[in-house]
C-alpha cells in the first residue's frame, strides 16, 4: 500500500476505536500489492503466519468501514479490492480474471436515479461480462 494512503487510514481507523495492529496493515497492504482482486485464501496465501480466521475477521471490517470493496462473484466467492477510486468491472465468464475500468459518463446513472426517485444515492454497482484475451486465444 502507498505509505500516504496507508498514513490517511490510521486516523480513520483510530477514529472507530480500532487498534492499529501489524496485521491489519498487512492485510490490506497485501490487498494492495497483489493487484488481482484477491480473495481472503489468496491473502492467506500471501500471509500463512496470520491465521485465516484474523484475515476473514479483519476483511469484513474493512468491507464494513467501506475501506475495501466486497466483490461477489458466484458459488460464495468474494475478491476484494481498496476502496480508492471509482470504477467499474470486466469479468472473465472463463477464468474469472476482473480488470478495472473507469467510464466517467456512468457516474450521471446516479444523478438521474436520484432525480427520478428522490434516493440519496450512495454508490452503484455496474459490471460487464465477456471472455478475455487470454482465454479467447486458449480456444482458438
Amino acid at each position: 500500500m502507498e505509505e500516504e494512503q496507508m498514513m490517511e487510514l490510521i486516523p480513520f481507523l483510530k477514529e472507530r476505536g480500532l487498534r492499529i495492529t501489524p496485521q491489519r496493515m498487512l492485510i490490506l497492504s497485501t490487498i494492495q500489492k497483489l493487484n488481482i482482486h484477491p480473495t481472503v485464501e489468496d491473502i492467506h496465501r500471501e500471509l500463512p503466519y496470520i491465521s485465516l480466521a484474523t484475515i476473514y475477521n479483519n476483511v469484513k471490517l474493512f468491507v464494513q468501514l467501506r475501506i475495501l470493496k466486497e466483490l461477489p462473484y458466484g458459488n460464495g466467492i468474494s475478491k476484494y479490492e481498496l476502496s480508492t477510486t471509482d470504477h467499474y468491472h470486466i469479468i472473465c465468464e472463463s477464468c474469472g480474471k476482473i480488470e478495472d475500468f473507469n467510464y466517467p459518463k456512468l457516474k450521471e446513472v446516479e444523478q438521474v436515479a436520484s432525480r427520478l426517485s428522490h434516493f440519496s444515492i450512495q454508490l452503484h454497482h455496474f459490471e460487464v461480462y465477456g471472455i478475455c484475451k487470454e482465454c479467447q486465444e486458449l480456444s482458438i
